[in-house]
């Protein structure tokens, strides 16, 4: 009777531990959110869930029927965000939201007319 035979594979070293996970780099995005979205609590609401989201960001236009925000994070943070605006507070209805690519801000927070 012959011995068993195990082949075993070589496991790749273990990462330094000090060594810091890889992120996605931030992106910038500008959102055109369009709809039924002149309500004032829309600018507060989307402030306080980018921030809560950890995105900086500041809207750039307000009114009845379009919201022009730009976002600065990480792309699925922005990702929840898009979601997030979607549904929106119940004063609003988003119709849809057309995200593009923009210069990467730097900016420290979330900036709002009113919050």
């Amino acid at each position: 009777m012959q011995p068993e035979t195990r082949m075993t594979a070589a496991l790749p070293p273990d990462p330094a531990p000090d060594a810091a996970p890889l992120a996605a780099p931030e992106q910038s995005q500008r959102f055109a959110i369009l709809g039924d979205v002149g309500a004032p609590v829309f600018a507060a609401w989307i402030a306080r869930h980018a921030r809560r989201l950890g995105l900086r960001g500041a809207i750039l236009r307000h009114d009845a029927g379009r919201i022009d925000v730009v976002l600065t994070g990480l792309p699925d943070l922005l990702d929840a965000m898009a979601l997030g605006c979607s549904l929106g507070p119940r004063e609003v209805w988003v119709d849809r939201i057309d995200r593009a690519e923009a210069a990467l801000q730097n900016l420290n927070e979330f900036a709002s007319g009113g919050d």
